[in-house]
């Protein structure tokens, strides 16, 4: 009986311990693994931030375009090239700029073709290029070839002085001998400043070594040929001519190029007005070009 009584208690106690493990595993694997519930929610949330994701890039006019762009490399400010040591290139300025906010703002992607300014209509012609983007300006002749963009951007007149010249606007001519390049509408400008006394050179360079050489006082030329002119010798500052104060005659407008009748047109004019709008476009041509780029007139 006392073996049997102990059999029996041994069989219980074997049974409560086994039970006892049994809930504290399942206790265990409870709270480690996530419910179901939670699982669904996060995978139902992941899947909602996609799909709002997928929704709000197709409602780009643009999305999931891949747009081929033809421009020509060289122009200071609006578009120049570097090649790493891997030779990879890159790409900047004020036009890339306005480049990749339109891209993100419309949806698209793109490919640069890089070639001479030259070439840039024929490549709209021929079916190479989507649009062009390089400092180009509106001429009647250009728009008989190709559809333009409204514009973005506004060429200005720009004055050179030596920096202790002392000159700070265009009343300060007078009485000055004021050089610019030979053959250009320049000298037409300086003419119409009472009292300046006209002196021509053949490009700006030589325009250059005579305002340095204290020959000249000063230089008209476009004000980012100034901007350049003054970043690459010491000595020399610029101002921007206002057209209330001297008649610069008709300004050149930057605009896009396209082939003729592209569907692009209308969304890049619309895309144009909301940068202008939102100040994205002045903020651009302030960084690359200054402020006083961007002032009226």
């Amino acid at each position: 009986m006392k073996k049997m009584l102990s059999m029996i208690l041994a069989s219980l106690l074997a049974v409560s311990m086994l039970s006892g493990c049994g809930s504290s595993a399942a206790s265990s694997a409870s709270s480690e693994a996530p419910s179901s519930t939670a699982a669904s929610s996060e995978a139902s949330s992941q899947a909602s931030s996609s799909e709002a994701a997928a929704t709000s890039d197709s409602d780009k006019p643009l999305a999931g375009k891949e747009l081929k762009v033809a421009l020509s490399a060289n122009f200071k400010y609006f578009e120049s090239v570097t090649v790493d040591a891997q030779g990879n290139e890159k790409y900047e300025g004020l036009d890339i700029d306005i480049l990749d906010y339109m891209a993100e703002d419309l949806g698209f992607t793109y490919t640069i073709s890089n070639m001479p300014f030259s070439s840039l209509i024929g490549s709209l012609q021929a079916g190479q290029a989507d649009f062009v983007i390089s400092g180009m300006s509106y001429t009647e002749e250009r728009a008989e070839s190709v559809d333009f963009s409204d514009a973005y951007a506004t060429a200005k007149v720009g004055c050179l002085v030596r920096s202790d010249s002392g000159i700070t606007d265009v009343a300060g001519l007078s009485g000055q001998a004021v050089a610019c390049s030979a053959g250009t509408n320049y000298e037409k400008i300086i003419q119409s400043i009472e009292g300046a006394e006209l002196k021509t050179f053949d490009g700006q360079a030589a325009c250059t070594q005579e305002m340095l050489a204290g020959r000249v006082n000063a230089t008209i030329t476009g004000a980012t040929a100034c901007k350049k002119v003054c970043e690459e010798n010491e000595g020399l500052s610029y101002f921007i001519i206002d057209p209330s104060q001297l008649d610069v005659g008709s300004l050149s407008t930057y605009n896009i190029a396209f082939p003729k009748g592209s569907e692009l047109v209308p969304i890049f004019n619309e895309e144009i007005a909301k940068m202008k709008e939102n100040g994205k476009l002045d903020e651009i041509i302030s960084t690359w070009l200054g402020e006083d780029y961007i002032k009226e007139g």
